[in-house]
């Protein structure tokens, strides 16, 4: 899985061991009321994007980033830009266009060990949290 700046095209390389803990997400949208006789009034679209995309830890043994990469990731967070977020898998090759979703944190990060980081090379568990845009968005 890797992570793509795209005004830059830089990437970031993640490694496979994060759980897409909302993927689960229903595109349609409903409203359900009573009219003043009784009637059910329903209204319901579908929806053009906000699709939430949370990308966590599937254990305590994956979900690793060194901490040069958490770094870059808290710069990016900070950037009013959108990410391409490719999947790498043999059986899922998906793209999404994404920005970073600051209304539920972003990032959430600690070292594996519980320790402060050391170097560069120091990994953390990190908890990316995304939200899928159109590309006009």
């Amino acid at each position: 899985m890797k992570l793509v700046r795209k005004s830059s095209s830089e990437t970031i390389q993640l490694e496979d061991g994060f759980f897409w803990s909302d993927e689960n997400w229903s595109a349609i949208q409903q409203n359900q009321e009573y009219a003043i006789n009784g009637a059910l009034i329903i209204q319901e679209g579908r929806k053009q994007a906000g699709r939430p995309i949370t990308l966590q830890p599937a254990n305590k043994t994956k979900g690793w980033i060194k901490l040069r990469d958490l770094n870059k990731l808290r710069e990016w967070q900070n950037l009013q830009e959108q990410f391409t977020l490719q999947f790498e898998w043999p059986h899922d090759q998906r793209r999404f266009n994404v920005v970073f979703n600051h209304k539920d944190g972003a990032l959430e990060s600690s070292t594996i060990k519980g320790t402060p980081a050391t170097s560069l090379d120091t990994y953390f568990n990190v908890t990316m949290r995304f939200t899928e845009v159109s590309d006009g968005d």
